[in-house]
């Protein structure tokens, strides 16, 4: 009686260990996730002071005219909450540019160092779990007090 029981609580152990996993994953993993700084051209892609950089590097260098500001989106997609975006495909895009269905993507290699690149990514990254956009506000309609 006493083994099934156990055998029993051990599956349970394991699925609930198992749906841990697969919903962190979902979510975009860890920081852990992050490669070191020794493959981000000396970028420490966790550190806050980068990170803050970064969104200024997104919100301005990328902001105005596609990515909007901390990477709302405008004329290019939104950069918030979007946890299939690897450290290392930002960079080969953002180095390399890309198109895509007609939409171009330039390259910016030559025009941001690598450390200032890799400096962005670290900015996008930060915004894989931002809080999301508030909704507009209703055309016609005074502001409410």
């Amino acid at each position: 009686m006493i083994r099934p029981m156990l055998r029993r609580g051990s599956l349970a152990a394991l699925l609930t260990l198992a749906s841990f996993f697969s919903i962190h994953a979902a979510l975009g993993g860890s920081d852990e996730e992050l490669p070191p700084p020794d493959k981000t051209a000396g970028v420490d892609l966790r550190d806050p002071a980068v990170i803050a950089k970064g969104i200024e590097i997104l919100s301005g260098t990328c902001g105005g005219y596609c990515h909007g500001s901390e990477g709302r989106g405008a004329k290019g997609p939104s950069l918030r909450n979007r946890i299939e975006l690897t450290p290392e495909m930002l960079h080969t895009t953002i180095t390399f540019g890309r198109k895509r269905a007609g939409h171009l993507m330039p390259a910016w290699g030559g025009a941001l160092s690598d450390e200032k690149i890799w400096t962005a990514v670290a900015g996008i990254v930060s915004l894989r779990h931002a809080d999301p956009d508030p909704a507009p506000a209703p055309e016609n309609q005074p502001p409410t007090h």
